[in-house]
Order: C-alpha cells, then sequence, then structure tokens
C-alpha cells in the first residue's frame, strides 16, 4: 500500500467535504493545494521558528528565498491555526496571529514581484489570502472530525469548545462520547 497516495486520498474527502459544508468553492487548484498541504503536515513537524522572525528573514531575502519563506509562514499559519488553534488558547500568541501572518504571507506571494516572471499559484494563493479565514474554518472543520478525544482533558477541551460555539458537531461528538451537552442550566447530564 503507497501511504503517500491513501493520506492524500484521505485528506481529498475531507478537503472536499470540508470546502462544501463551508460554503467555499475555490477550484481545483487550491483544492489540491490545500490537500497537499495536509498531506505534508502528516509526514512532517512544523517549523519551530517564531513566525514574525520568518516574516522579518523574508523582508531582507533574495527574491526566491523570499518567497519561499512567505509560503512557509502562510502554509504554517493556515495549518496551525486550521487544525490545532484549540491548542493556542491561552497563549501569549493566539489563532488571530496566525491568521494576520498567513493572510499577509500568501497575500504577498499573490501580489508577486515584477522582477520575475508571475508566479503560476498566484492564483492559489490570492485565493488563500482573500479567504483565509474561511479556510482555517474549513480546516478546523477537518481537525474536529478527524480527531479523537483520548483524555479526560480532550473531552474537557471539546465541551469548552461546544460551551463557546454551541456547534452542533462538538455537541455530536460529545454526546458520542457518552456526554450530553447541558439544555438549561448549564451542568452536564
Amino acid at each position: 500500500m503507497d501511504l503517500g497516495s491513501t493520506v492524500e486520498a484521505f485528506f481529498q474527502d475531507e478537503v472536499e467535504r470540508a470546502f462544501r459544508d463551508e460554503g467555499l468553492s475555490p477550484g481545483v487548484r487550491v483544492e489540491h493545494y490545500v490537500v497537499q498541504l495536509l498531506a505534508g503536515y502528516a509526514v512532517q513537524q512544523i517549523e519551530s521558528t517564531p513566525l514574525a522572525l520568518r516574516m522579518l528573514a523574508a523582508a531582507d531575502a533574495p527574491l526566491r528565498e523570499r518567497r519561499r519563506h512567505l509560503r512557509n509562514i502562510g502554509d504554517t499559519s493556515l495549518y496551525v491555526s486550521g487544525f490545532w488553534s484549540d491548542s493556542l488558547e491561552g497563549r501569549l500568541v493566539d489563532v488571530d496571529y496566525y491568521i494576520e501572518m498567513g493572510g499577509t504571507a500568501y497575500g504577498e506571494l499573490a501580489r508577486g514581484d515584477a522582477r520575475f516572471a508571475i508566479d503560476p499559484l498566484g492564483d492559489v494563493f490570492g485565493e488563500l489570502a482573500a479567504h483565509f479565514v474561511r479556510f482555517v474554518g474549513a480546516l478546523a472543520l477537518i481537525s474536529r472530525r478527524v480527531a479523537t478525544p483520548t483524555s479526560d482533558r480532550d473531552i474537557l477541551r471539546l465541551y469548552r469548545q461546544w460551551q463557546r460555539t454551541r456547534s452542533a458537531n462538538a455537541a455530536a461528538r460529545l454526546a458520542a462520547l457518552g456526554v450530553v451537552p447541558p439544555r438549561g442550566d448549564g451542568r452536564l447530564q
């Protein structure tokens, strides 16, 4: 079995479903880009250098390297803010920071540079920049669908998410775990 194509096929189905559920219709190239991004992060670690330092390095880098930095910032921001937003709660750097950095990076890539030929992915980056928050929402939806709480802490995090959002998806996931969200008085049933 080719694990790479299996991971891509899995994410292809999830991305199509999430885009449909979120009312996104960005086209095949953006969909493919997001599938490849998720498949890539399934097998690689997230770079630990803070985004602001990477953005500073991009500003001072030669054009080709600058594009590589910006793409990495955009990709990391989209992945982290979409897939791991719960882990950013209560931290100094929150999901809004990742959203701002990612949207900015993709926006810069979409604008391109007059000294180079038009980037073949310019329209993809433009779409990601213009609707960054909606793409984050789609990735968050995928994350919620595929992540199974494994500890009491995970279940409590899911319950707190339900408290904030009153999400039907979160309520259904809680119910599947035997936790019935409260109806009116705020206590679990």
